[in-house]
């Protein structure tokens, strides 16, 4: 396919495991998968998860064959590793048409995921990281992406911008208001004693 994942972003997770994809990430998903159905799994070597396609998983399978060929007459307990790591630890969620998907618990548990995550495009899947683990002890490259996320991040609350998509933001309808502008509401008007002017008192 052509449709490739790219960027990154922040995205907040709930108790549940909902996570609203960014817009390009979703728009992606939606190219790539028209009946809205994905696959979250294990990352090969690193310890974070993967979301794809089934076209992606087909790929997969089409070089594990391939690089069986390597293995023949030597120890497969490798291959087959990485088999069961690819195809046997994999959960299918459904993307909703507003852009949310539901980690479930295993995924979660096993990718360590926690409230805020690190969302890595890497062109036919992306990549899914806990925040807190890139920040303490991610590789350089992530560290350094995460931390311009938040700086980003900061500066727009500073601007009364929400940096992170809200798991509800794109359920809402009506009351819109002009994004960076807050209302507030002014207090009621205390009546005034002093006298009025140019009244002639008796």
């Amino acid at each position: 396919m052509d449709e490739l994942f790219i960027g990154s972003a922040l995205s907040e997770v709930t108790s549940g495991g909902e996570i609203l994809l960014p817009r390009t990430f979703h728009q992606t998903a939606q190219l790539r998968s028209q009946n809205g159905s994905l696959f979250v799994g294990l990352h090969e070597e690193s310890r974070c998860l993967v979301v794809y396609d089934k076209a992606f998983a087909a790929q997969q399978q089409w070089d594990f064959d391939t690089r069986r060929a390597a293995f023949i007459g030597s120890n497969l307990d490798a291959h087959y590793t990485r088999l069961r790591r690819t195809f046997g630890f994999v959960e299918e969620v459904k993307l909703a048409p507003d852009g949310m998907m539901t980690l479930g618990a295993l995924m979660r548990e096993r990718g360590r995921i926690g409230t805020t995550a690190l969302l890595v495009a890497t062109g036919q899947r992306f990549e899914i990281w806990d925040l807190d683990f890139v920040l303490e002890r991610g590789p350089a490259d992530l560290v350094a992406l995460a931390t311009l996320h938040l700086k980003i991040q900061i500066a727009n609350e500073e601007c009364h911008v929400p940096a992170l998509p809200s798991v509800d933001s794109r359920r809402r309808t009506g009351n819109a208001v002009q994004p960076g502008l807050r209302l507030q509401q002014m207090p009621a008007l205390r009546p005034r004693h002093d006298p009025v002017r140019g009244v002639i008192h008796d």
